[in-house]
């Protein structure tokens, strides 16, 4: 499954095109998330107890609960984790080479 969408050619090869693409390439690849399939208009991941998920919605919107409707908004944290993640993302790249 293609979890999230990135550039070929573009401002930089292999990023993700948008904020929800980057969100969803942190869960899955910074917490190890997997995606479930959805039948409504958010993206479900596993959540970090076994009856809660991760919700995905527009624009790179988190939520976390049972359900997308009984949710609590955990989008400023988990922006703030994932920009902490790429940065060091983008550290550990520099010192590959």
């Amino acid at each position: 499954m293609n979890t999230y969408q990135t550039y070929s050619k573009g401002p930089k090869a292999g990023q993700p095109k948008t904020l929800t693409d980057r969100v969803v390439r942190f869960l899955v690849e910074g917490l190890k998330r997997q995606e479930h399939p959805s039948k409504n208009k958010y993206r479900k991941f596993t959540g970090s107890i076994p009856i809660s998920f991760y919700w995905i919605g527009k624009a790179g919107a988190v939520r976390a609960g049972k359900n997308p409707t009984n949710s609590v908004s955990l989008t400023s944290q988990v922006h703030a984790n994932m920009r902490q993640w790429e940065r060091k993302q983008r550290w550990e790249r520099t010192f590959e080479k």
